[in-house]
């Protein structure tokens, strides 16, 4: 995307954002609003990831992890009497920081060697979560988090998660458009001709690990707010595969794509829960053709059709200019 799109992109996001905060409470149920909240924090995540695997192609296993290390620093924070957003900047502060300390020792590891180490961090994240009792509340977890007051308010939380995405969503894209962001893509695409021509790849890569945790951190204060507890079974290392397939279903390196992947991987699944046992062979099906036949996810398919209807006659002015003497 150019930076001359940018200013069209900031204001469909926040058209969109507003209009579904107006409509969809009364559209759909108390039930269903509930899984489109829970959708909004996992398009949180699945943000933050695709800064990593997406745009670097860095195979990263830690989200979940870093999800639980952002909720809970919010919730023991808030449970010494800070208020909430000295709680919610320093619950961010801490899991970036926390990136910082596994991005730096990970720079040589890529391919699988670097999706080893960092599955091993989510494991080691959970057994901590599950049996430093005094602080974490052990497999029972922390309950009655004071938040922003809002939890079981899912009307008022939906706008509230609304306006986070739509602020994560357009740094995604703001930073894809970037100088950046181009050469993050670059180093995906071919490292040795990167490091060739002078880039700092280390760097890099421990930047991309900041922001990737620093999004989970505050898809983790979202979750707690919206919740009011939090318990580690949400942040089991089995969950980061749901966060990669988000991406890789909706679509690699794309923001888009990234909130289509939640969209589809979360609520799919809950309007199919009426073929019982059957919803899971149906939504596999779905996400293995998606991936067959569409390898450039959700965003690209919606790419193909704008494009097949700008082929379409009459579906865009003539655009080049008639030469004089032209005939009409």
């Amino acid at each position: 995307m150019t930076t001359m799109r940018l200013p069209i992109t900031v204001a469909l996001t926040v058209v969109v954002a507003v209009v579904l905060g107006a409509l969809l409470p009364d559209w759909i149920g108390f039930y269903y609003l509930q899984v489109v909240d829970l959708t909004l924090v996992s398009a949180i995540l699945a943000l933050g990831l695709n800064f990593i695997v997406g745009y670097a192609g860095q195979m990263s296993l830690a989200q979940a992890a870093f999800f639980g290390i952002g909720a809970y620093s919010f919730s023991i924070l808030q449970g010494t009497g800070l208020p909430f957003i000295p709680a919610a900047v320093a619950a961010v502060a801490i899991t970036a920081a926390i990136g910082l300390l596994l991005g730096w020792p990970t720079l040589r590891l890529k391919g699988h060697y670097l999706a080893l180490a960092t599955l091993a961090f989510s494991v080691i994240v959970e057994k901590l979560l599950v049996n430093l009792d005094t602080l974490t509340g052990g497999a029972n977890g922390l309950t009655d988090i004071p938040g922003i007051g809002l939890a079981g308010d899912n009307e008022t939380m939906l706008r509230v998660l609304l306006a986070v995405v739509a602020v994560a969503f357009l740094g995604s894209v703001g930073f894809a458009a970037s100088p950046l962001g181009l050469r993050t893509r670059a180093f995906r695409d071919d490292p040795l001709a990167a490091q060739a021509v002078g880039m700092n790849i280390s760097r890099l890569k421990v930047m991309l690990f900041v922001v990737s945790a620093a999004y989970a951190g505050v898809a983790g204060v979202a979750y707690v707010c919206l919740r009011g507890y939090v318990s580690p079974d949400v942040f089991a290392w089995q969950t980061t595969f749901s966060y990669l397939a988000m991406i890789v279903v909706g679509g690699l390196g794309s923001s888009l794509g990234a909130v289509l992947g939640a969209l589809l991987y979360t609520l799919v699944p809950e309007w199919l829960r009426f073929l019982q046992e059957a919803y899971f062979v149906v939504f596999g099906a779905v996400v293995v053709l998606v991936i067959t036949f569409f390898p450039t996810g959700l965003a690209g398919l919606l790419a193909r059709l704008g494009g097949a209807f700008r082929r379409l006659p009459g579906a865009r002015p003539r655009l080049t200019p008639k030469l004089e003497g032209q005939a009409p």
